[in-house]
């Protein structure tokens, strides 16, 4: 998928972050569903952000 922003086109990209289901129960809109939690928090894609193309971190 090709996206714009500003005349400039990029692409997406996907940050797949593996999960293990948890205990905690949440509810949303009257829907109720549990959270799932990171299998690996420290994972180096967690903190890597980018804005406009410069990336930096927490």
């Amino acid at each position: 998928m090709e996206l714009r922003y500003r005349g400039i086109s990029y692409q997406p990209q996907e940050a797949l972050i593996e999960t293990i289901p948890s205990n905690i129960a949440a509810r949303f809109l009257g829907k109720t569903y549990f959270v799932r939690r990171p299998l690996n928090p420290s994972s180096p894609q967690l903190g890597l952000r980018k804005y406009r193309g410069i990336a930096y971190g927490n």
